[in-house]
């Protein structure tokens, strides 16, 4: 098990960057050739060297305050979601008899890093239903389609599994101990 305290280590976060970087180019092209294997090195490289010079990279954007194997599954869950949720716009679109109650609401986040408050907002917003419109310190203004997809919200489910992918999260704990 990883200790919390470890220290965040620039060189080896830019090494995880670029393997995933380049993975993520592999995936989408497929291709073995050699030349063109050297390519996307050579390009994954160049973009490590352009956000090293933009210092993009820091300790705040980091994966190592989050649990990686707890992220997996949150997006497991995230696409499990947005396929549910698609499903009940799908619903409100086909069934003339459904009416659509829209509401701005406002939901409080529990979420301890940055990094953290921009996945759930995105994950709000990824979800079909609903649109992060403003985000105040920890006050998200959330657009809703209706009022299923305002208690989804107001249950706060997201935002635990959220907060619970966080590195030193305590089931209970309050963000502001």
């Amino acid at each position: 098990m990883t200790d919390p305290r470890k220290k965040y280590n620039q060189k080896n976060h830019l090494i995880i960057v670029f393997v995933s970087i380049f993975t993520f180019w592999f995936v989408l092209s497929g291709l073995t050739i050699p030349f063109i294997l050297f390519l996307g090195l050579v390009s994954s490289a160049f973009v490590i060297y352009i956000i090293n010079r933009m210092d993009l990279i820091d300790e705040e954007i980091s994966f190592h305050k989050f649990n990686i194997m707890a992220l997996f599954l949150y997006m497991i869950w995230l696409l499990k979601e947005i396929i549910i949720s698609n499903i009940k716009v799908c619903l409100y679109i086909i069934m003339p008899t459904k009416k659509i109650n829209p509401k701005i609401v406002k939901i409080q986040s529990s979420q301890m890093s940055d990094f953290a408050h921009v996945l759930y907002a995105n994950s709000i917003t990824l979800t079909p239903g609903t649109v992060t419109i403003d985000i105040d310190g920890d006050e998200f203004t959330v657009h809703t389609l209706d009022h299923q997809f305002r208690e989804s919200l107001e249950s706060d489910e997201m935002g635990r599994k959220i907060r619970a992918t966080e590195k030193g999260y305590l089931p209970g704990e309050n963000k502001n101990v």
